[in-house]
């Protein structure tokens, strides 16, 4: 069917993902569906099914009540320091729960968990410790190796496919915690109605964005971003709505890429505290940049706003923009990621 170019059912790739995962495909096989599916162009139902075999075979994370996730595909290619993962931080600073899913670094010099390595997090920790982080803290990072180890079976085909492929797309469908409210960054705007599509089947999330930047795969003061926005109703059925963001609207003046850019994860750590800080100057990068405080911390802002507004904590974007920049004013952001890190070494210990 794929080679004829029709589309999979969702039971279809669920069961064929799960093949996948459980370790009975060949490699062969692997290979021939992703690359038909990438040929092709992944449907909504497919990577929906995807997802969902993925989530049957995931090492999941219980944690009580309502999650937030803010998470990107990754794949932009713009090497920005790690904007959604300090937007999580900032987030929890302000009071959500966030449970934030990531892995090492495979399109830029330095994914979540580098610079949360770099930073002195402990990323093995036993998921129970995990768990109690989550409700000790309010925040918890949930590592992909940990979480989803029957990737192990796909990943050689993968490298040496070395082409983006559907699993690309899934881990942020694939929140370990389950979390019900999430932002989703794409790294190309005609993945924003595919990824909602594929969220709205799956079901989980109760309210969600997904978005794409000016290329990135998050929200910045770059220019206009796209925002696809899925409400679950008391029915279980989907209110969507496409709609654009202007950070102009929000005091934010427009940037430059380089003013985002940052390196690798000595860097990243150095410029991660430094926007999370009351006053960023105090923290030294240790080297020369193009990396701008104030457009840094408005793409932080817009992002933990955005955050906050899908979690309830705000009615609005704005109110959680608002909120968000009283976490950075007052260094709530740092103290947070301080307290995180303290606790995960104590867990260890």
């Amino acid at each position: 069917r794929l080679i004829e170019g029709e589309d999979l059912s969702f039971d279809d790739a669920r069961g064929l993902f799960g093949a996948f995962l459980d370790g009975t495909a060949s490699p062969e096989q692997v290979a021939a569906v992703l690359c038909c599916l990438r040929q092709k162009g992944e449907s909504p139902d497919e990577i929906a099914g995807a997802g969902t075999a993925m989530r049957d075979a995931c090492v999941r994370v219980d944690s009580p009540g309502t999650l937030l996730d803010i998470v990107g595909t990754g794949g932009d290619g713009a090497c920005t320091i790690n904007l959604s993962t300090c937007s999580a931080i900032l987030a929890a600073a302000c009071g959500a729960k966030v449970t934030k899913c990531g892995n090492r670094s495979v399109s830029s010099a330095c994914g979540a968990a580098d610079v949360l390595e770099a930073l002195g997090l402990d990323l093995e920790l036993d998921l129970d410790d995990v768990t109690a982080c989550i409700e000790q803290v309010g925040l918890g990072f949930l590592y992909a190796p940990k979480n989803h180890p029957a990737m192990r079976f796909v990943a050689p085909v993968r490298k040496a496919l070395g082409v983006r492929t559907a699993f690309n797309l899934l881990g942020p469908l694939t929140n370990a915690a389950g979390a019900q409210r999430v932002v989703i960054g794409v790294f190309d705007e005609k993945l924003v109605d595919l990824l909602a599509g594929a969220l709205e089947r799956i079901g989980i999330v109760e309210h969600a964005v997904v978005i794409h930047g000016v290329g990135l795969d998050e929200l910045s003061p770059l220019g206009p971003c796209t925002v696809r926005e899925l409400k679950k109703g008391g029915d279980g059925t989907y209110a969507s709505s496409t709609w654009t963001l202007e950070p102009q609207d929000y005091g934010m003046p427009r940037c430059s890429l380089p003013d985002l850019v940052g390196g690798g994860p000595e860097f990243n750590r150095n410029a991660l505290r430094r926007c999370l800080a009351a006053d960023p100057a105090s923290i030294p990068l240790g080297e020369e940049t193009t990396l701008n405080d104030a457009a840094c911390r408005d793409a932080i802002a817009l992002n933990a706003g955005m955050g906050l507004y899908v979690y309830g904590a705000a009615d609005t974007v704005a109110a959680g923009v608002d909120l968000a920049r009283e976490g950075l004013a007052s260094g709530a952001g740092l103290a947070k990621l301080d307290e995180w890190i303290a606790a995960t070494q104590a867990y260890k210990k």
